[in-house]
């Protein structure tokens, strides 16, 4: 008789396996406090091309006050690769196989959204997909349908011609301020130059260029506020300063015609004037102004979460707060009134939602 291995009990502990989906297997992993039935789980949505490596130093400042999964795309990490692997990895197809995920491991809903970059997109795509399974969204310098005037052709080919070989890392300061421990920093390294870690970015590429962010504004998110009444917040970083550096450096290298150097630096000054405000208009995700939260860090570049993570885990925690409130308030209501499952999954979501508007403990 062949044995299966028994499930997963997702919601204590810290644990890591492969989960299959039927097609292949993604590599996931879950720590932080014991999860009660009902209360929210941070999911979080990598960058285009971003292992969860990159995120080492920000699980262990969450993990303390909230429950957490991460985990790696096809062909990232220690996920593995569909076979043949896919030419195309689009926004809508990442969101289908975070649901697959999910309901191949038995995580339930509700699920708090944390993004980063393209991968704004990809919570918004996998939102789409549980309109009613999402009670917030944290998103970190995440791209959006207004981010770039033309994203099919980002970077643009002035960009590219005047970074020529300029190092991004290098240039913007990021390898030498990093937080990441040498150890962990050589494994991002490592990972990015893996074959198949270079297949799966090319097939992303192809989805960030091929129409991802048309897809979505076709959705009109914005404004329908997709989200509902649940809170949203937004960390806007300082994006212009990397793109200044990698413009220095590569006019410093003598890069780039004086027509291209002059489009890279209109590009910067639009970000500098309008970048922000481009920015906040993820907030109208949610249909309550007093549950959007925006903030904006001068220090930090695009990765946020390699150099203040702590502002991330700020953000957060402002979405995950309520969960023992919630928790005791279903189990009080459950035991009392009697109300019937569903019924009471939203009276801990009404609970919830109080909670966060005024400040009120006393349920």
């Amino acid at each position: 008789m062949v044995q299966s291995n028994p499930p997963i009990d997702w919601s204590t502990g810290s644990k890591s396996a492969l989960v299959s989906i039927g097609t292949h297997s993604l590599h996931l992993s879950i720590s932080g406090p014991l999860r009660p039935p009902n209360t929210p789980l941070i999911v979080l949505m990598t960058g285009h091309s971003s292992s969860t490596l990159e995120w080492a130093a920000l699980i262990p400042l969450i993990a303390p006050f909230a429950r957490i999964l991460t985990y790696d795309r096809s062909g990232l990490g220690k996920s593995e690769t569909k076979s043949p692997p896919p030419t195309i990895t689009t926004a809508v197809s990442v969101a289908q196989e975070l649901s697959a995920l999910l309901k191949a491991a038995d995580i339930p809903p509700p699920y708090i959204m944390l993004a980063h970059s393209w991968g704004g997109i990809l919570a918004r795509e996998f939102l789409h997909l549980h309109p009613t399974d999402i009670v917030g969204m944290v998103f970190v310098d995440a791209n959006s349908e207004h981010t770039f005037a033309d994203p099919s052709t980002f970077p643009y080919p002035c960009m590219n011609a005047v970074q020529g070989s300029v190092s991004y890392i290098e240039a913007t300061g990021l390898a030498a301020d990093t937080i990441l421990s040498q150890e962990q920093g050589a494994a991002v390294m490592q990972e990015n130059t893996r074959p198949g870690h270079l297949e799966a970015e090319k097939a992303e590429a192809a989805g960030f260029h091929g129409g991802d962010f048309d897809v979505l504004q076709e959705k009109r998110q914005l404004e329908t506020h997709a989200l509902g009444k649940w809170p949203v917040s937004v960390i806007h970083a300082n994006g212009a300063r990397d793109f200044q550096a990698v413009y220095d450096a590569g006019v410093a290298a003598g890069n780039g015609t004086e027509e291209e150097r002059r489009l890279f630096r209109e590009f910067i000054a639009d970000l500098v004037e309008n970048g922000g405000e481009r920015a906040r208009r993820i907030l109208d995700l949610s249909s309550d102004e007093r549950l959007r939260r925006f903030r904006e860090t001068k220090k930090s570049g695009h990765n946020v979460q390699m150099l203040e993570p702590e502002l991330i885990a700020d953000e957060v925690r402002c979405c995950s707060q309520p969960q023992s409130l919630i928790y005791a308030a279903y189990i009080r209501r459950a035991t009392e009134v009697r109300t019937p499952s569903e019924s009471i999954h939203l009276d801990v979501k009404w609970l919830w939602r109080r909670w966060l508007v005024s400040g009120d403990k006393e349920v």
